[in-house]
């Protein structure tokens, strides 16, 4: 798995046990929800990947239950300092965000290198401008096409009445 993926997942299951005690019947439901939630992560390419499927999947909802639940039904750990209780869906946020904007980035990259397509029809056109290849490349060019022209209607022949 992504190491990236590990970091999103291990955030999203620490800012439940950093904030609440978590009585063991909760914790069986938390590694239950977690274990299909890796299963997931395994399946995705990178972390952007795993966000957008997460989000669409149920395990999203799961997720977001199970937390209402258990913030409603536990105690809240004194220990655990207000900033850190405040922080946790920012930094889950924020994670959520870093791998949005660093998939886009692949992408607008891959955008804007140049198709093998746009390489060979610049090869070609620097050819073209040399001045004896560009007149072979033409004449080759018109053969061609006159052959294709010859095998569309040239064998096609007229009936003797």
């Amino acid at each position: 798995m992504d190491k990236y993926i590990k970091q999103s997942i291990d955030s999203r299951k620490q800012a439940i046990a950093a904030a609440y005690e978590v009585p063991t019947d909760a914790q069986k439901k938390i590694d239950k929800l977690f274990t299909e939630i890796e299963a997931l992560g395994t399946k995705c390419t990178d972390v952007g990947d795993f966000e957008a499927k997460f989000a669409a999947s149920s395990l999203n909802q799961q997720y977001l239950d199970l937390f209402t639940e258990i913030a409603t039904t536990s105690q809240a750990k004194s220990s655990a300092p207000k900033v850190l209780k405040a922080s946790i869906g920012k930094a889950i946020a924020g994670d959520a965000a870093a791998s949005v904007a660093e998939d886009a980035a692949g992408k607008a990259i891959d955008a804007a290198l140049p198709t093998r397509a746009s390489v060979h029809q610049a090869a070609r056109d620097a050819a073209m401008g040399v001045p004896v290849l560009g007149n072979a490349m033409d004449i080759g060019q018109k053969a061609s096409y006159a052959a294709h022209l010859g095998k569309l209607f040239g064998g096609k022949k007229k009936k003797k009445e």
